[in-house]
């Protein structure tokens, strides 16, 4: 067990969780960006699909921002489990006061200090970090005022400046009356010069209607950046390093065979990487790569197999299509009949559909499988093709 334990302390990869320091891999321009937006009070809205590194990259710049210079305070909000408004004014108004609170005498000294309208019931559990906020959904009427300046009254009096991230922001569209909720904190949130918003998620057509359409109430409200994969010369070296690092011999064509099976993806890649490390002895061989990609290929099988059993015949089709390397011409005669696609508009309907549910996504002209792992499972389960060195080689 203690052999077991000390082996994942030395794991130089991390995934499923928030990464920092030596194992976030580069980013170096997206850092520099997000760094200068927050340093110029420009508010921001970051868009990717799901495990590209959205929270650890902004972990990673507030972490930096405030090591170098400490009146830059991050609030670092998740909407993941919000479902209504008071939900989300509790949230707020508890992250935006600890991150401008040095211990738990301090929070609950400003929780009293900066409400007068309304009256928060103060929450202690037995971890120390453990402080919750509830407001009276009557008081609220008239005192969410006071939640949504929060954060620029804290800056004025504080002399610092606050960056609340808001992640998973999209969930704010299943709030009641979602548009008008977008209003009101689009009508305080832009008068604040102190607080800059840094607002993201992973559902691309949902937030690309909030921030993009013209009648939204977020449009125009910031910088839009779409997040891009990390580049294959960035990861390489990233890799190398970390198994050199843990006298793990591994070589450049198997590196880059895993950085091509998982297409870039970087929850994939530290996942992947991880595996193989465990699997390995003092080098990396072949079979152990080939074994360690199946393994997690096995590792997603159920949860892959109960998402396309809920997808219609149309949709499976296309992704048959996709998975086949058929990405012209998909509403032709020939593609429809071979792939029984029905008419042109299943097709375009469909694409639309898969998008939106973030099975695939278009790049340029083409249409691709966002989930690299996801594409190799399907080709599995669908087309018979099973993961080989050779069929990334040779793609």
């Amino acid at each position: 067990m203690l052999k077991d334990i000390l082996n994942e302390e030395s794991t130089p990869f991390t995934f499923g969780k928030i990464v920092v320091g030596n194992k976030f891999a580069n980013r170096t321009d997206e850092r520099n960006k997000l760094t200068g937006n927050f340093h110029h009070k420009i508010n921001t809205m970051l868009i990717s699909p799901r495990r590209w590194g959205k929270s650890s990259l902004i972990r990673t710049v507030g972490n930096d921002m405030h090591t170098t210079d400490k009146s830059f305070c991050f609030a670092h909000l998740d909407l993941l489990s919000i479902r209504t408004e008071v939900e989300f004014y509790e949230l707020f108004a508890k992250e935006v006061i600890k991150c401008t609170s040095t211990n738990l005498d301090e929070w609950i000294a400003n929780a009293r200090l900066f409400f007068k309208r309304i009256t928060p019931r103060i929450s202690i559990g037995l971890n120390p970090g453990d402080f919750s906020l509830n407001f009276d959904p009557s008081d609220l009427k008239g005192g969410y005022e006071e939640i949504l300046n929060l954060p620029e009254k804290i800056s004025k009096l504080k002399k610092i400046k606050i960056i609340v991230c808001i992640d998973e922001f999209q969930n704010v569209s299943n709030f009641n009356n979602q548009v008008a909720f977008q209003k009101r904190l689009r009508s305080f949130w832009q008068t604040h010069r102190l607080t800059t918003y840094c607002l993201y998620g992973s559902k691309k057509s949902m937030l690309m209607q909030m921030f993009e359409k013209t009648q939204m109430p977020f449009y125009k409200f910031g910088d839009v950046v779409y997040l891009q994969k990390i580049k294959k010369e960035h990861w390489q070296p990233f890799v190398a390093k970390a198994f050199q690092k843990t006298k793990k011999k591994i070589s450049k064509d198997q590196i880059d065979l895993i950085i091509e099976s998982m297409q870039c993806h970087p929850y994939y890649i530290q996942q992947l990487c991880s595996i193989i490390w465990h699997n390995s002895g003092t080098s990396v061989n072949d079979k152990t790569l080939t074994c360690s990609i199946n393994s997690i290929i096995d590792q997603n099988a159920n949860l892959f197999e109960r998402e396309v059993d809920t997808l219609s015949n149309t949709k499976v089709n296309l992704l048959k299509a996709l998975a086949s390397g058929v990405n012209e011409k998909l509403t032709s005669m020939g593609v429809l009949r071979l792939f029984k696609l029905g008419t042109s508009a299943n097709v375009v309907k469909a694409l639309k559909a898969l998008d939106f549910d973030e099975l695939i996504v278009k790049e340029g002209s083409r249409y691709n499988f966002i989930d690299p792992v996801f594409e190799l499972w399907f080709k599995r389960r669908f087309l018979n093709i099973t993961f080989t060195i050779e069929l990334i080689t040779n793609r």
